[in-house]
C-alpha cells in the first residue's frame, strides 16, 4: 500500500511539471506594420524588442514585422534612428498598427569627413560651418563671396570685375611663402570649383582648416578644404522653393556734364604740345597728335573707329551729317573733322533685367 502511494505522488509530480512547462513556453505571435505618424509612409528597419530582453526583430521594407512573444511579456519596444521610441502594452491583440514620431532634438548635427561621419561635439579639431542665411540674404553673382568675413581665418579677394568670376580664396595664408594656395573645394564629395555654381543650389558649406580635419583628403587638402552639400529632394512632403528678381535703371534727371568731343580733342592736343615744349623735343608724343587715337589725326573714313581728322575734299561732306563739326586746331592751325558725341546718353541709360 506504501509503494502505492508512493507510485501515484511521483506521477502526479510528473504531470505538474508538464503542465508547469507548458505554461512556461507558452508563446503568441504578434503581427504587425510601422508607419510614419506624419507622412504615414512605412518604416523599414525598425527595431522591435521584448521588454525587459535582448529578443526582437525588424520591420522589412514595407515596414511588417512578425514576432513571438511568451505569455508573461506584454510589452514591446519600438525604436528608429531620428524617431522618438515607443513602449506598446499587448491587450491580447495579435495584429499591431504603429506609428513613429520624428524627433529632431534627437538628431545631433553630423559633420561628414573622407571616410566617415563624426558628431560635431564630439571633434576636437578646426571646422567652421556658413550659416545658410547668409547666402538667402542677398542674391550674389558667385556663391564664394558669401564666405567673406564669415569664416574666421579665410581671406575671400575679388580678383577682377567680371560678373560671376571667382574670387581667390587662402586659408590661414596658405602654404606657399608668397601667401598663395588655394583650398580644396568639394562639392558633394566630388572636387570643383565655385564657378557657375548656384548658391540657391546649396545647402550648407563648411571649412576644414587643421591638419587633423584635412589629413583623409590628402596632398590636394594642405591649403584647407572647404566642403559644399547642395540640396537634395527628400522624402516626404512636396517643398517648392521660388525666387525672381526684377531690376530697373532710370537715367539720372539731372546727370553729370562731360567733356564734349570739341573740348577733348583741343585739350588733349594741347597738352601734347605743351609737353614737347617742355621737353624741347619737337617729335616727342608724336603717336597722341598724328596716329591712329581720338584726338591725333591719322585716322580715315573706311576703316578707323575714331573720326578726328584733317579737313579735306575727301572727308568734307561728312559735314552734312548729323553730329559732325569742324574747328580750327590748336596746335597746327589748320582746320579739324571730328564727330560730337554725347556722353550722358552714352554713359545712362534706362533699362531693366
Amino acid at each position: 500500500m506504501e509503494n502505492f502511494i508512493q507510485k501515484m505522488l511521483k506521477l502526479c509530480g510528473v504531470v505538474a511539471l508538464i503542465m508547469f512547462s507548458g505554461q512556461l513556453f507558452a508563446q503568441k505571435d504578434i503581427t504587425g506594420r510601422v508607419t510614419d505618424s506624419a507622412t504615414g509612409e512605412p518604416l523599414p528597419g525598425v527595431s522591435i524588442v521584448i521588454s525587459g530582453t535582448i529578443q526582437g526583430t525588424i520591420t522589412d521594407f514595407d515596414g511588417n514585422f512578425e514576432l513571438s512573444v511568451p505569455e508573461e511579456n506584454n510589452q514591446l519596444v519600438f525604436s528608429m534612428i531620428g524617431y522618438s521610441r515607443k513602449t506598446v502594452t499587448l491587450d491580447g491583440s495579435t495584429t499591431l498598427n504603429i506609428s513613429l514620431q520624428e524627433s529632431i532634438t534627437a538628431l545631433e548635427e553630423i559633420v561628414v569627413t573622407g571616410y566617415s561621419t563624426q558628431v560635431r561635439s564630439q571633434m576636437t579639431t578646426s571646422v567652421s560651418k556658413l550659416d545658410t542665411k547668409v547666402l538667402e540674404s542677398v542674391s550674389r553673382s558667385n556663391a564664394a563671396t558669401a564666405l567673406q568675413g564669415t569664416i574666421p581665418g579665410l581671406r575671400v579677394t575679388q580678383t577682377t570685375g567680371q560678373p560671376g568670376s571667382t574670387p581667390s580664396l587662402q586659408l590661414r595664408g596658405g602654404t606657399g611663402f608668397d601667401g598663395s594656395g588655394s583650398p580644396l573645394i568639394l562639392i558633394d564629395g566630388v572636387p570643383g570649383s565655385f564657378y557657375a555654381l548656384n548658391a540657391d543650389d546649396i545647402e550648407s558649406m563648411e571649412v576644414l582648416k587643421d591638419a587633423a580635419s584635412t589629413a583623409i583628403y590628402g596632398a590636394r587638402a594642405a591649403n584647407g578644404v572647404i566642403i559644399v552639400t547642395t540640396k537634395k529632394g527628400k522624402r516626404g512632403k512636396t517643398n517648392i522653393n521660388f525666387r525672381a528678381k526684377y531690376t530697373s535703371n532710370n537715367k539720372p534727371s539731372d546727370p553729370m556734364n562731360y567733356l564734349r568731343a570739341a573740348d577733348y580733342v583741343k585739350f588733349n592736343r594741347m597738352a601734347v604740345a605743351n609737353s614737347r615744349m617742355v621737353e624741347n623735343n619737337p617729335r616727342a608724343w608724336t603717336a597722341f597728335l598724328e596716329g591712329n587715337n581720338a584726338a591725333a589725326t591719322g585716322n580715315n573714313t573706311t576703316n578707323s573707329i575714331y573720326t578726328t581728322m584733317f579737313l579735306d575734299d575727301t572727308n568734307r561732306y561728312l559735314l552734312g551729317y548729323d553730329g559732325w563739326q569742324s574747328m580750327v586746331d590748336p596746335v597746327t592751325g589748320k582746320e579739324l573733322i571730328f564727330m560730337d558725341n554725347k556722353m550722358n546718353d552714352l554713359f545712362y541709360q534706362s533699362s531693366s533685367t
